[in-house]
């Protein structure tokens, strides 16, 4: 009896270890499983990470093929461009042309004619205005030199020059003087006496 209370307690420790290992064992699978399935989980993401890096890569040298092509239609393009221009007139328009070159020379020779006409009239201008103030001052100075020699001539000969004013005031006196006397013949003897004398005394 007492040898059979051992056993049945071993063996409760002995089931007691055996579920505690299957239990372990289970923990353990569900963990694993759990594990696995992180690591599809990673395995899937890498390979979406490769798929997207295969196409980008071949997206890149799409890029790169499609720049070098561009490229070389730019080289095309930029030769296909003349550099120089070359212009074609029809016999018309180049007559045209001719015509407006010898009008044009033509049209220069008449400005060119008219600007040297222009500048001669003004020095002709200036040459006659000189002139004339010189001939006019010569002219005032002859005049007034030749005035002076008629009056040195006059004087020379003893003869004066008067306003005809006074000739006429004169002539007027000499008038009334003459119709005074003859009106008054008495007291014009007194008179002539006194002018007998007067021009005595002014002729000495």
């Amino acid at each position: 009896m007492e040898n059979q209370k051992p056993n049945d307690e071993s063996k409760s420790s002995g089931m007691e270890l055996l579920e505690n290992v299957i239990s372990s064992n289970e923990r353990n699978i569900e963990s694993t499983a759990g594990l696995k399935g992180d690591v599809e989980d990673l395995v899937t993401i890498i390979h979406e990470a490769q798929f997207n890096i295969k196409n980008t890569n071949e997206i890149f040298e799409e890029m790169k093929e499609f720049s070098k092509v561009e490229q070389l239609k730019r080289e095309e393009f930029v030769k296909m461009i003349p550099t120089k221009f070359e212009t074609f007139f029809s016999e018309e328009t180049l007559g045209h042309l001719d015509d407006f070159k010898k009008q044009l020379k033509i049209t220069v020779k008449f400005i060119k004619a008219g600007i040297v006409i222009f500048i001669l009239a003004i020095l002709v201008l200036i040459i006659s205005v000189n002139l004339a103030t010189q001939w006019y001052k010569e002219s005032i100075k002859a005049k007034s030199e030749l005035r002076q020699d008629i009056l040195n001539e006059i004087a020379d000969e003893g003869k004066k020059i008067y306003d005809e004013n006074e000739i006429k005031m004169l002539q007027d006196n000499t008038t009334v003087m003459q119709l005074w006397i003859k009106n008054n013949p008495k007291k014009a003897v007194d008179f002539l006496r006194f002018k007998d004398g007067f021009e005595a005394r002014k002729s000495e």
